[in-house]
């Protein structure tokens, strides 16, 4: 903990009232009933990542019903959290953030002295390098966010890549413009994004997932959102053939991070891998407009890695009152303990099935019968 000294003011309306000036080195803590707009500036500023602000669909709708908690040195916001409460718990509903055990523990314990019946406050995706907390706590979850670091140039980028891919980069792109003269990579921003390039491109995404015989979870409501952010902050890479939506890569941009959150590709161009040359454009034209990371978000698919993301591990946190709580949830406890080795194994036996020699040819074949036998049942939403 700081060694300055907390002061937890009164619960708020949206508007915070003016304050008097704070010392440079006091602490106090705000907590709001209605979640101000104007924090979105500090979500922003804070963790530089759109699954904690405002303006990510998830974080807005959520926050329409949510409390905002702001902790501050004099004037500048140490954390910013919009949380819930359930029954006898606090969950954290803004993600994907580096936390510090200091900050994480100062928000813990004003929960705890605030709400005396909540038992557990509940973090969900934030890095998993959170040091040593004092109250009882257990990390459980597995998630990534796949990040790349973008040099200055997208010729510095290319030279980057293995040679591997940069020569089947070149050749597809030949390839797919000679076999298919009237193709086309065009790249649109904001307003000039078209809606039903977006719409056809989130059908085309639908037909990959129902391939891969797994649930599709983009939503009408999530349809509109995509469709209505790309016109303020999108820039959507998107393949052509004679008008028609073949592929393409939609991210937003959040600062001078870009965020990957829609990637499709017509299955008759698998073999040019025209999604791999979506996403790999999609960086080129965000290195251009000088962006410094490239989120791919989560998802170990192979070929963000070859496009030079680095895995940013994540895990859901649960911090209780007291260790009588941590017992009286020993259901919970033990459900996470349980669904963390199971994953941990999973990962293992995905790992090996990379690796060449007979052991590994043994485990690829058993994973894939386990995965036949998991989507037997699968039945495409209509």
């Amino acid at each position: 903990m700081s060694n300055g000294s907390a002061i937890i003011e009164p619960e708020y309306p949206a508007v915070q009232p003016p304050r008097d000036q704070a010392s440079p080195h006091e602490i106090s803590i705000s907590c709001y009933d209605v979640v101000p707009p104007s924090l979105d500036d500090e979500l922003v500023r804070l963790y530089q990542h759109m699954n904690s602000s405002l303006c990510h669909h998830a974080v807005a709708r959520r926050a329409r019903h949510a409390h905002a908690y702001v902790a501050r040195r004099g004037e500048q916001a140490l954390a910013v959290f919009l949380f819930e409460r359930e029954n006898s718990s606090i969950v954290v509903f803004n993600e994907m953030m580096q936390l510090a055990a200091e900050e994480i523990e100062r928000f813990a314990k004003a929960m705890f002295s605030r709400f005396p019946s909540v038992s557990r406050v509940s973090f969900s995706k934030i890095g998993k390098d959170i040091g040593t907390l004092s109250l009882p706590w257990q990390q459980y979850g597995q998630a990534e966010d796949i990040v790349v670091s973008l040099p200055e140039t997208p010729e510095a980028y290319l030279s980057r890549l293995g040679s591997k891919l940069r020569h089947n980069i070149r050749h597809q792109m030949k390839s797919i413009c000679a076999d298919f003269p009237a193709f086309s990579f065009e790249t649109y921003e904001n307003q000039a994004i078209a809606e039903q390039h977006v719409s056809d491109l989130i059908e085309l995404k639908k037909v990959n997932i129902d391939e891969k015989r797994i649930k599709f979870g983009v939503t009408p409501e999530d349809a509109e959102w995509m469709i209505e952010r790309a016109k303020t902050h999108g820039m959507l890479v998107v393949a052509l053939l004679d008008g028609k939506v073949c592929g393409g890569s939609l991210s937003f941009r959040l600062g001078d991070h870009y965020f990957s959150h829609l990637n499709g590709y017509d299955p008759r161009f698998a073999k040019y891998s025209l999604g791999m040359l979506c996403c790999y454009l999609a960086i080129k034209e965000q290195i251009e407009r000088g962006a410094k990371e490239a989120h791919l978000l989560w998802g170990r698919n192979p070929y963000k890695f070859k496009l030079l993301g680095v895995q940013r591990d994540l895990a859901n946190l649960d911090i209780y009152r007291s260790r009588m709580q941590y017992y009286l949830h020993c259901h919970r406890v033990f459900r996470n303990a349980r669904n963390n080795f199971v994953e941990k194994q999973k990962q293992m036996l995905l790992e090996n099935t990379q690796r060449s020699g007979l052991m590994p040819s043994l485990l690829g074949r058993i994973v894939k019968v386990m995965r036949t036998i998991k989507r037997s049942n699968f039945r495409p939403a209509s």
